[in-house]
């Protein structure tokens, strides 16, 4: 296999990236980042859109750059953000806007008083919060704003999949289908039963694939590979091998990801944790927060709105570094048996399980209130929310853990981060060898669809192989 290569793509709320690898131990030999302007304005406070046809363009773009290189591609994979949907024609072109993951339309109020969300988890019994794609789906039904002429309704990677080969109906992974919700994570489909209590036409879903499955073929003859969740894809292209490893992932939100061949009872699952099928079988485990790098850059946008208004400095001067410098003094003198830190919980943005939880800031003293506490406090709240997920995970697993990987650009560039969560976890710790890591998975997973190796731990062996992990 040597000199063929594969090639991940990662379609991200606010950047898009392409990485070609060899498939023969995995070096990345090209990477490409667009950032994601695709973002559309609404007069509605709840809405987040995006518009998929400028996402499908700037994915050809990225192609494009890549020059004669490209014809080296045997096999192309796609890892998409998750939750948001879209709405597709018979002729497999977009209808309208994404609606992302952010979208909060599942929030607004029924005449009864109920959210939305809130009243398709008492129809079906599915936790469906805001922002999954039935749950903005439902919206739309009852307010009648499903487009006409709408044939299906599919995730961006989905989109950018048929765009790539041509298809004109949509083909969908369980790991993207479960993120869209009223998915059975046992039988691994939707629940038919389910969208029948709802009131949900189960027709405009998009077909199912099983296993490792393709999508098509480009023009010129290259595998698509069927889109893949990011938060799977990630795992995949950050941690040396499935079993045993647990993930950390702080980009916009934050995760704590365990792969499971098959728990012993899905149902048993404490429900605080998302039980997402996994590409190819098998399941992660999955804590996940709202807050994480988002809960950072509301600090960061504070301090520099103070800048502002106290020094007249510049809106657009990005606090980051020095933020992150204070942190690792102020540890220096908290860590070991230092002064206590500040405890920041970072629930700005509410939690999965309740939208309308709030941020708080206790141990405050009159002698440790001040900015380098208070950012490292902040850290701290992010590694105690996703600590406590751990605790959660089954026995089995945990027991069995033997190493904690770090993922995503809010891990990679905070040192002070990092060491807080390697005291936390009380594992070896250490940075994925990647540091585009859904880019990657998806490429790891292209090379198995694609038929270079005969499944996915054997891609990741071999793609993993001449990987260093820092």
């Amino acid at each position: 296999m040597s000199g063929t290569y594969v090639a991940g793509i990662d379609i991200g709320t606010t950047s898009v990236c392409c990485v070609v690898a060899d498939a023969a131990g995995g070096a990345v030999v090209h990477t490409e980042t667009r950032a994601n302007d695709a973002r559309l304005p609404s007069s509605r406070r709840w809405e987040e859109l995006q518009q998929p046809d400028r996402i499908a363009r700037l994915v050809k773009e990225m192609i494009a750059a890549c020059g004669q290189l490209w014809e080296q591609v045997a096999a192309i994979g796609i890892s998409c953000q998750m939750h948001g949907m879209l709405y597709v024609d018979g002729a497999g072109e977009a209808l309208g806007s994404l609606m992302t993951w952010q979208d909060r339309r599942g929030d607004e109020r029924l005449p009864t008083g109920e959210t939305y969300a809130g009243w398709l988890e008492a129809q079906t019994g599915y936790r469906v919060p805001a922002g999954y794609g039935l749950t903005t789906h439902l919206y739309n039904v009852r307010n009648e704003e499903v487009p006409a002429g709408a044939a299906a309704l599919c995730a961006i990677g989905d989109y950018v999949a048929m765009k790539l080969c041509g298809a004109r109906r949509p083909l969908i992974d369980a790991s993207v289908a479960a993120s869209l919700g009223l998915f059975s994570a046992d039988a691994l489909a939707f629940d038919r039963q389910a969208l029948a209590a709802a009131g949900l036409d189960a027709a405009l879903l998009p077909e199912l694939a099983g296993g490792t499955r393709l999508v098509g073929r480009t023009a010129d003859g290259k595998a698509v590979a069927c889109a893949i969740g990011d938060n799977q894809a990630s795992f995949l292209g950050a941690v040396p091998q499935l079993e045993r490893t647990l993930l950390i992932n702080v980009g916009t939100g934050a995760q704590v990801s365990v792969f499971a061949e098959r728990p012993d009872n899905l149902a048993a699952i404490d429900p605080a944790l998302d039980v997402r099928p996994f590409p190819g079988g098998g399941y992660l485990l999955v804590g996940a927060t709202l807050g994480g790098g988002k809960a950072y850059a509301l600090l960061e946008g504070f301090f520099r709105e103070t800048c502002r208004l106290f020094a007249g400095t510049a809106d657009d001067v990005s606090l980051y570094e020095r933020m992150n410098r204070l942190a690792e003094e102020e540890l220096g003198r908290a860590l070991p048996g230092g002064p206590p830190l500040l405890r920041v919980r970072t629930q700005f943005y509410g939690t999965r399980g309740n939208p309308a939880a709030t941020g708080a800031i206790d141990n405050i003293a009159s002698d440790g209130f001040t900015p380098s506490r208070l950012i490292a406090g902040f850290l701290n709240g992010v590694v105690d929310e996703l600590a406590a997920f751990v605790p959660l995970l089954p026995e089995s697993l945990r027991r069995e853990l033997a190493v904690g990987c770090g993922a995503g650009n809010g891990l990679r560039r905070n040192p002070a981060l990092r060491r807080l969560l390697k005291q936390r976890l009380e594992l070896p710790f250490h940075l994925s060898a990647v540091e585009e890591e859904a880019a990657f998975g998806a490429a790891i997973y292209a090379a198995a669809a694609g038929g270079l190796f005969p499944d996915i731990p054997a891609a990741l062996a071999g793609m993993q192989a001449g990987c260093r992990f820092g």
